[in-house]
């Protein structure tokens, strides 16, 4: 498995989400928080990485082993109908992913009865299913909780069952005893994924499991409007932040990151293209520049399409790097204004002339696209004999104006393919999509 870039230079973020926990493990509390981000804002990157570095800090030979990480994906663990079944289930599926982690020498907990984490965990697992209806006790003994589809039904009985209660009770007191040896983190992610009942039901059991207990920290990834939406869905309208700050004492709020770094992100798509290495620090800023705005995932979208496109519009050995810039500035302007007619870039810019366009692209991102269209047009770039090809940029913008074939452009070259390739670019916007 190839390693993850951090494309959107979450380092520092990371790191003072580290800080934040060791302050409240230092006091020996017991927190529930959530990191708050959009769709595709990168919370699923910033939560492994996370993890990997309270990991490499319990496995250091000079630490003190503070932490038990353990990591509850909502979403691959929800067709358990009740999320304390697929919470324990989770964290004994880390036991068994982790073996340096929780070697019998790290894991013991209840020293005088000589007791491990996972036995404690099975403890809770049989006072959770005694009562239920088919379940072979012998087999949850044994390590059950695997994903077996005869299961599936047999889990989705347990609301049914009576003895919650005493279950949740046990499994408080269980979480409770191995946190006396060490911090529990409880890692809570793809929340967004799960459908608003479930993710509902979520939280308010892991408020009921972890609320007050010390020494245990539950970080959920969250979205917090998509949340909003769900509990509406449910309550009808109810003061959500009221309703939330019952389960998370506070957020920390994750914003869409600064990309860095494009060229190995999407490696694939810029093998297509030649550029030399005084261009590379130039195409990096003016990608991060005209994708302002836009999450990872939407971005994902708009390169994967460009690869698409790209290879079947090219039909001779073209690999000019101005060719990828165009295609980058076409899709996503076309992307924002919702519309692949893009000619008003090609024009004098002027509020009167191109209201409608703020309006639709935001005040931000327009004044990104007119400083420069200005740039252009007052060092004469279309004008002069050859000063189209003294930057990058320049010739970016200068297949906007062959494409629309604007009469103030003098053209610089002979048609080698180059028209050829961004008509057809162009053509096959609509028509092909990627997700």
């Amino acid at each position: 498995m190839s390693k993850k870039l951090d494309v959107l230079n979450r380092g520092k973020f990371i790191s003072k989400l580290i800080l934040l926990v060791e302050g409240i493990v230092e006091k020996k509390q017991g927190c529930c928080f959530g990191i708050d981000g959009a769709w595709g804002s990168g919370k699923t990157f910033v939560l492994e990485k996370f993890e990997e570095q309270l990991k490499d800090i319990q496995c250091e030979e000079t630490a003190d082993n503070r932490y038990y990480v353990f990591h509850y994906d909502c979403w691959k663990y929800d067709y358990y109908d009740e999320p304390i079944i697929a919470i324990i289930s989770a964290m004994l599926d880390t036991i068994e992913n982790e073996p340096k982690l929780f070697s019998k020498e790290i894991q013991q907990v209840g020293k005088l009865a000589g007791k491990t984490v996972k036995d404690v965990l099975k403890a809770i697992v049989g006072e959770l299913t005694k009562n239920k209806i088919g379940i072979n006790l012998v087999e949850v003994a044994n390590g059950i909780l695997e994903e077996y589809d005869e299961e599936k039904e047999k889990n989705k009985q347990f609301d049914s069952l009576y003895g919650f209660r005493k279950a949740l009770e046990a499994t408080r007191a269980g979480i409770q005893e191995i946190a006396e040896y060490k911090t529990v983190v409880i890692v809570v992610d793809e929340l967004d994924r799960c459908l608003p009942t479930y993710s509902i039901k979520v939280l308010e059991r892991l408020h009921h499991i972890f609320n007050g207990l010390d020494n245990v920290i539950v970080i959920v990834s969250m979205d917090k409007s998509q949340l909003e939406h769900s509990i509406n869905s449910i309550y009808g309208k109810i003061n959500v932040d009221t309703y939330l700050r019952k389960f998370i004492s506070f957020k920390v709020s994750l914003d869409n990151g600064e990309v860095e770094r494009y060229a190995e992100k999407f490696s694939e798509y810029f093998s297509m293209f030649d550029m030399l290495d005084e261009e590379r620090d130039e195409i990096e800023f003016f990608l991060s520049e005209i994708l302002t705005g836009l999450d990872m995932r939407t971005q994902e979208r708009i390169f994967n399409k460009a690869k698409v496109i790209h290879t079947i519009a090219v039909t001779d050995n073209i690999r000019d790097c101005s060719i990828m810039t165009f295609e980058m500035l076409y899709l996503t302007v076309s992307l924002k204004m919702k519309d692949k007619d893009i000619q008003w870039v090609c024009t004098a810019w002027t509020s009167a002339r191109n209201a409608n366009v703020l309006r639709r692209l935001g005040e931000s991102y327009y004044n990104i696209l007119q400083k420069y269209q200005s740039m252009i047009y007052n060092g004469a770039t279309f004008k002069g004999k050859n000063e189209i090809k003294d930057t990058l940029i320049g010739k970016t913008f200068y297949w906007l104006y062959v494409l629309y074939k604007r009469e103030d452009v003098i053209y610089l070259h002979t048609d080698d393919g180059r028209t050829g390739i961004i008509k057809r670019f162009a053509d096959l916007i609509d028509i092909i999509d990627v997700d």
